[in-house]
C-alpha cells in the first residue's frame, strides 16, 4: 500500500530519465526519487520488442519491489509497449509518450515534428495519438534515429563528443525543420532533453515540447488530489540505480543538474542470452 512518505520511481533506458528526475526535484522538491538506467542495454530502440518487454518488465519488478507510490516511465521505447508491462506493478505509472502526445496536442501547431529512437518511430504512436488528441486538423512529422541516443548517453561534458552529437542532430533534423517547416518538435526521446541547448543553436526559434514538464506536472497533480504529496519539509534524496557504469552515471547526473544524489549503486543488468539483437537502419 502507497503511503506519502514512499518514494517515487524513474526508469530509463539509460542517463535519459535525467531529463525527468529533473523536473520531478523542481515542482516537487520534497520527493524521495529512486531512479533506474539500465545502461547495459542501450539503445533500447534498437531491440526486438520481445525483448523491450521483457527488459521493461524486469525493471517494473524492482520498482514493485521497492513500493513506489507512482512509476514514471521516462523511456519512449518502452511507453509504446506500456501495456505488456503495467501489469508488474500496483502503482500508477505515467509514461513519457502520453505525456508528450497531450503536451503537442495543446498546442496551436499546424505542423509537429517528432524525433524519436527508430522502434518509437516505426511503432507510430506518436502521429497517432497526437492527431486523435488534437482539436486541429495537425500533421505530425516522425523520424527515427537510430544512434543519436547513444552519442547523448556518452557524450555529455566532451566537447568532441558534442560535435558528433550536433552532426547527427543535423542528419536528423535539418529535412523536419528546414524544408518541411515544421512548428514544433517533441523531444520523443529522454535524453534527446539534455542537449536541448545543442538543437536552440542550431535552430533558433525552433519550439521542443519536453515531455519530461507533462510527467512532473501530472505527478503532481496526481500527488495533490491522492493525498500522496510528501510533507517533509527537507529536500528529498535521490538513489540511483544503473546496469551500467556507476562512476559514468555519477558524473551524467551532476553535470546535468540533478540534486541530492545520495548514492549510484551497481545492479545486475537481465541477462539477454539466446536473444538477438535486432539492429535496424
Amino acid at each position: 500500500m502507497s503511503h506519502s512518505t514512499s518514494p517515487i520511481g524513474i526508469l530509463d533506458s539509460g542517463i535519459g530519465g535525467f531529463s525527468v528526475a529533473r523536473q520531478v526535484q523542481k515542482l516537487l522538491p520534497g520527493e524521495e526519487l529512486l531512479y533506474f538506467g539500465d545502461g547495459a542495454h542501450i539503445p533500447y530502440g534498437n531491440h526486438s520488442q520481445k525483448t523491450i518487454v521483457d527488459m521493461a518488465r524486469y525493471m517494473f519488478r524492482f520498482m514493485e519491489c521497492q513500493e513506489v507510490k507512482a512509476l514514471l516511465v521516462a523511456c519512449n521505447t518502452i511507453s509504446c509497449v506500456i501495456g505488456q508491462c503495467e501489469d508488474e506493478v500496483s502503482c500508477p505509472v505515467f509514461n513519457a509518450v502520453q505525456a508528450g502526445a497531450d503536451a503537442a496536442a495543446r498546442l496551436e501547431a499546424d505542423k509537429v515534428g517528432v524525433i524519436s529512437t527508430v522502434f518509437t518511430h516505426n511503432s507510430g504512436i506518436y502521429p497517432q495519438k497526437i492527431s486523435a488528441q488534437s482539436p486541429r486538423k495537425v500533421v505530425v512529422l516522425s523520424c527515427g534515429c537510430s544512434d543519436l541516443a547513444r552519442l547523448v548517453e556518452h557524450s555529455l561534458g566532451d566537447p568532441q563528443g558534442m560535435i558528433q552529437v550536433e552532426e547527427n542532430l543535423r542528419q536528423e533534423l535539418d529535412q523536419m525543420v528546414l524544408e518541411d517547416k515544421v512548428d514544433c518538435c517533441v523531444l520523443g526521446c529522454t535524453h534527446y532533453p539534455l542537449v536541448a541547448d545543442s538543437i536552440h543553436k542550431l535552430y533558433p526559434g525552433l519550439p521542443l515540447v519536453d515531455p519530461a514538464e507533462e510527467m512532473a506536472q501530472g505527478l503532481k497533480t496526481y500527488l495533490d488530489r491522492e493525498g500522496l504529496a510528501n510533507p517533509q519539509t527537507s529536500p528529498g534524496k535521490l538513489t540511483v540505480y544503473t546496469t551500467g557504469d556507476v562512476a559514468e552515471y555519477a558524473l551524467r547526473a551532476r553535470q546535468v543538474g540533478l540534486e541530492r544524489v545520495d548514492r549510484v549503486e551497481f545492479y545486475p543488468p537481465m541477462e539477454l542470452s539466446g536473444q538477438r539483437r535486432e539492429e535496424r537502419p
